[in-house]
């Protein structure tokens, strides 16, 4: 059995023997998800701008500290731009990215942090947001779409103050908005080509849901190193439909020149909004009387002190 099917397999509970040799024959048999190729489409807040690493190099490494072969991520993204500057001028790497031959396994799409919410257009953003995976599967039919949810600016920002505020409820609007703009937009490419074909990762409200603590470079805007680390690790749960909180994170951690126990409290955080497993592996375990661990009804994680 292959490093990816033992880090799975760890997981487990009730390790019967025969359960075991049925799920690794089901892991084995359905290994395609090993060295998948994943493009990123954003701007400054995949660039990790306010970081010292990107979210695209954050993902790979997660992957290969779960375990994981090696994914091939590459990103698109430019800073200051939206899905619809790089529908008008950015998709030539779709094809130009890979060999000839090869195909993208995924395509996360990070729009313009306001584009969802009532400061940009939120009609924009689902017609970009289809047009873009319908650019993306003209080349790569069975691609799988990521909707990056953002955050909401940090508490403080120009947005909440002022006589007349972008949005008066604070920060807690802001992430309603941002949430409902990639549902929405999921939910379209949905219809469009079928159910799973996109999923959100919820990157913004696992950040609202640690209190927007020390998440946010200073400009109150962009992403710090935890937060970046944050967004990285939905994106990667989001994809492998995979646990992060087991995986050993420590070389992820001194990239970032993080204290260790920061990158387990927010690996928690993450597991909090991770799609549970595929059915069809819940239903075989489900089947064998294994019960799998449960994220839902979690309390909230306390950070460490820095």
């Amino acid at each position: 059995m292959d490093t990816t099917a033992r880090h799975q397999q760890s997981r487990l509970m009730g390790r019967r023997p025969w359960v075991i040799a049925a799920v690794a024959v089901f892991l084995l048999a359905g290994s395609s998800q090993a060295g998948i190729n994943i493009l990123f489409y954003g701007n400054s807040f995949t660039l990790g701008s306010g970081s010292t690493r990107s979210v695209d190099a954050l993902v790979n490494d997660i992957a290969l500290a779960a375990g994981q072969a090696d994914p091939y991520t590459l990103s698109a993204a430019v800073s200051g731009q939206s899905l619809s500057y790089h529908l008008a001028y950015n998709t030539a790497v779709i094809s130009s990215g890979l060999p000839a031959g090869q195909t993208w396994d995924y395509v996360v799409l990070q729009d313009y942090s306001t584009q969802p919410t009532h400061l940009g257009s939120v009609a924009v953003h689902r017609a970009d947001f289809a047009a873009m995976y319908q650019t993306v599967a003209a080349h790569s039919p069975d691609v799988k779409v990521i909707g990056f949810e953002t955050w909401a600016r940090a508490p403080g920002h120009s947005f909440y103050t002022g006589a007349t505020p972008s949005f008066p409820g604070g920060p807690a609007q802001m992430q309603a908005e941002l949430r409902e703009g990639y549902a929405l937009s999921t939910a379209d490419v949905n219809a469009l080509a079928g159910a799973g074909t996109s999923r959100v990762a919820p990157v913004g409200d696992a950040w609202e849901s640690t209190g927007w603590n020390n998440l946010h470079y200073t400009d109150l805007y962009h992403a710090n190193n935890r937060g970046t680390l944050l967004a990285a690790l939905v994106i990667y749960g989001t994809i492998y439909r995979d646990d992060v909180g087991d995986i050993d994170l420590t070389a992820v951690t001194e990239s970032l020149a993080m204290p260790g126990p920061y990158g387990t409290y927010l690996a928690g955080v993450a597991d909090q909004f991770i799609t549970p497993e595929p059915a069809s592996l819940s239903l075989l375990l489900a089947g064998a009387g294994v019960v799998l661990r449960r994220r839902t009804g979690r309390p909230r994680l306390r950070a460490p002190q820095n």
